[in-house]
């Protein structure tokens, strides 16, 4: 049994299917400090969390290679991957740099029991602007879902990919980034689109294990591993939030 096979079994035996997330503007956004106004830094800076609150405004202060940043969970984040992790074996993957990406698994992730340093960056892939699941290990096309932005990056996955709405926290001007203010009632973050999809990922990974039963002997899961596929499962679902 090849490595890869191995790992799917143990998975599998924990009723785990694989999940990949992207970062930026699906379950976060960030920004450079200088870019943001002064008015609005002293606004966001009564409103900043401290690290190792996970149940404040989930508004951070982060110094990343001496840039200072902006990063704003998406709402319901936290939750969101407390639930999938009893589901989904669970990756990071972003564009960003691998220091970056590194930076954010611990902001989401202070513990390390979610990702378990399961974090791919650009300088991991295999192809330029591309991502492909090739480079995670365990995880292929038939027992894996990927929930990003931006769909032309995953070209030969997309009947695995739920495309979730972009995150932006902040407004994009002309030369930097201001806050969405409602009304003068300041931010609104009412964004609840993790919550549409933790819906399907429930229904998902029910009825995939419902279909394929997980064998007992080793050998009879080199055929189950052959047989199975969540990409016929994912699709009777609504996919795209």
């Amino acid at each position: 049994m090849s490595g890869n096979i191995r790992r799917q079994s143990f998975f599998a035996r924990k009723k785990l299917l694989c999940l990949v997330l992207d970062l930026d503007h699906t379950l976060l956004h960030s920004v450079r400090i200088k870019d943001v106004p002064m008015d609005e830094q002293e606004y966001l800076n009564m409103r900043v969390s401290s690290r190792k609150d996970t149940d404040g405004n989930n508004l951070y202060k982060i110094k990343h290679q001496n840039v200072g940043m902006y990063t704003k969970l998406r709402p319901y984040t936290r939750e969101f991957l407390k639930e999938a992790s009893g589901m989904f074996k669970l990756f990071i993957y972003t564009t960003g740099t691998r220091g970056y990406a590194r930076e954010m698994g611990r902001l989401l992730d202070p513990d390390d029991v979610l990702f378990e340093n399961n974090i791919v960056s650009r300088d991991d892939s295999t192809v330029e602007n591309k991502k492909n699941l090739d480079v995670l290990a365990g995880s292929d096309e038939k027992n894996t879902i990927i929930i990003d932005d931006t769909r032309h990056v995953w070209k030969e996955h997309g009947e695995n990919l739920i495309k979730i709405d972009k995150y932006m926290y902040f407004s994009v001007v002309k030369r930097g980034y201001k806050l969405k203010k409602d009304g003068g009632k300041g931010f609104v973050d009412e964004d609840d689109a993790l919550k549409s999809i933790s819906e399907v990922l429930r229904g998902v990974h029910k009825m995939f294990f419902a279909s394929f039963p997980v064998p007992r002997t080793c050998h009879e899961f080199q055929e189950y591993a052959k047989s199975v596929d969540v990409r016929p499962v994912l699709k009777e679902y609504s996919i795209d939030t």
